[in-house]
């Protein structure tokens, strides 16, 4: 999107379009509410123009309208209502195909207000993962020339956003908002997308008239043009924030809390008596097994528990920067969270690798899988989802993709310093200014998060 176009967007020179609501304390993109949003899980009709558009707030993308009770007299008055996406439903023309060796195929549909990138897989029924359709109108059509679609042919695509590049900051918007007295809303412009399709339906004549396609186009432009007046209304589709009011206070208060319910703030995951989880990991990770996510080949997390002890051990053996296997990418991470380099011992970085070729660990995982029907292939099945699960619960984090560098994120040598550097806990009481979260520690559940943050701060007046 070019300047013209990103100054033109009605959010551009209106202040409250990316500030916290009226009581400065929520925002509409508050990461523990987006997802509360029935809309932000269902598929949202939008031109492609509307979905090229769409800024990119906080780093979600949004849909911004002007507020069913602003002022229609003043326009820097204007009050936004802020809605996440993610999901997204496009209708348009066949104009390019593209099949990738990976069995993906990146179809570009247009519907007159732009075009768009469609990355869709193969859905041969031949698979071991193929589902019958639950509709008639999206069962899998002809295949042509050995594809599934042809140039010029109409289809209905439905499918998750995702966006490629972050666009730029919008200079006049981040001014305003800096002039506010209330936490400013990281907002961008001109992002470039493309659609991850979960279906797609071809229209043709097989399944409906001519004048019928042609009548359901019409039916999805009005339906598009109608979307910013339900949002505006307010009846149907909801953010999170406007959900968060029909839940109740206990269990509004217990989501602002992070999901911290009181008994959990009395009994942190240290004293909880809730599993049979090792004190090692509850002291070292502040984890317990209640928050891992079920492996059907390891169901009493036995390999799961060689791993964290063996990256435990060998983050044990880490004193100082020289003993590091590699010394430049593990300053630069104490560094993004805040910690000098030899001022304490630092993190381990590892390969994934070295976990596939160690034997004790591949042992442990073939007697596992030793009576599955396909014992190689589940081995390294066990193995990939078992880093897979650990990475998304935030025990570990991939640090450097080219590398195959991971980041063991451990309670003592990463979450707590920077906890402390972040809170000013660190050196006496001396606050620092906030150290922006790096990328590792965004993957950390927010419940542990502050879990661990309340007990530094109890930890620390118990001390005074």
């Amino acid at each position: 999107m070019d300047e013209a176009t990103a100054s033109a967007h009605p959010m551009e020179g209106n202040s409250a379009a990316a500030d916290d609501d009226d009581d400065g304390k929520i925002s509409d993109v508050d990461y523990r509410l987006i997802g509360l949003s029935p809309q932000y899980w269902s598929y949202t009709r939008l031109s492609i123009g509307d979905l090229n558009a769409l800024p990119l707030i906080n780093g979600v993308d949004c849909f911004i309208t002007p507020h069913r009770d602003s002022s229609e007299g003043d326009k820097n008055s204007h009050q936004w209502h802020i809605l996440p996406l993610s999901r997204v439903l496009l209708r348009g023309i066949v104009t390019a195909i593209d099949r990738r060796p990976n069995g993906c195929i990146l179809i570009v549909i247009d519907d007159g207000t732009g075009s768009m990138d469609c990355q869709c897989w193969d859905e041969s029924s031949n698979s071991a993962f193929h589902l019958p359709a639950l509709l008639p109108q999206h069962k899998i059509s002809s295949r042509r020339n050995g594809l599934r679609y042809d140039i010029g042919d109409s289809v209905e695509v439905m499918g998750k956003i995702k966006t490629l590049t972050a666009g730029n900051a919008s200079i006049s918007a981040g001014a305003t908002m800096a002039a506010n007295k209330r936490a400013p809303l990281e907002v961008r412009f001109g992002c470039i997308r493309e659609v991850h399709a979960t279906s797609v339906c071809v229209i043709d004549k097989s399944q409906t008239s001519i004048a019928n396609v042609w009548n359901s186009e019409a039916v999805h432009w009005l339906k598009c043009i109608n979307v910013e007046n339900d949002i505006r209304k307010n009846s149907t589709m909801k953010n999170g924030k406007e959900v968060l009011s029909l839940l109740g206070e206990k269990i509004s208060s217990s989501i602002l809390r992070d999901g911290d319910s009181t008994t959990i703030g009395k009994k942190n995951v240290l004293v909880r008596q809730c599993c049979q989880t090792p004190k090692r990991f509850r002291q070292e990770l502040f984890y317990c097994h209640c928050e891992a996510t079920l492996e059907t080949l390891d169901p009493t997390f036995y390999f799961r528990d060689a791993v964290l002890n063996h990256l435990l051990d060998y983050e044990a053996q880490l004193q100082d920067i020289g003993s590091c296997s590699y010394q430049s990418a593990t300053e630069d991470c104490m560094d993004l969270y805040g910690a000098e380099a030899n001022s304490m011992p630092p993190p381990f970085l590892f390969t994934f690798q070295s976990i596939c070729s160690d034997e004790r660990l591949s042992s442990i995982a073939r007697s596992l899988v030793s009576t599955t029907n396909l014992p190689e292939t589940n081995l390294q099945r066990l193995i990939r989802r078992t880093f897979a699960a650990m990475t998304k619960e935030g025990l570990l984090s991939l640090y450097d993709p080219e590398q195959d560098l991971y980041l063991l994120v451990s309670c003592g040598r990463v979450l707590e310093p920077f906890l402390k550097r972040s809170k000013g806990m660190d050196d006496g009481g001396f606050i620092r200014q906030t150290i922006p979260e790096p990328f590792f520690i965004r993957s950390v559940p927010r419940k542990r998060l502050h879990e661990l943050a309340s007990y530094l701060v109890t930890q620390q007046s118990n001390s005074d």
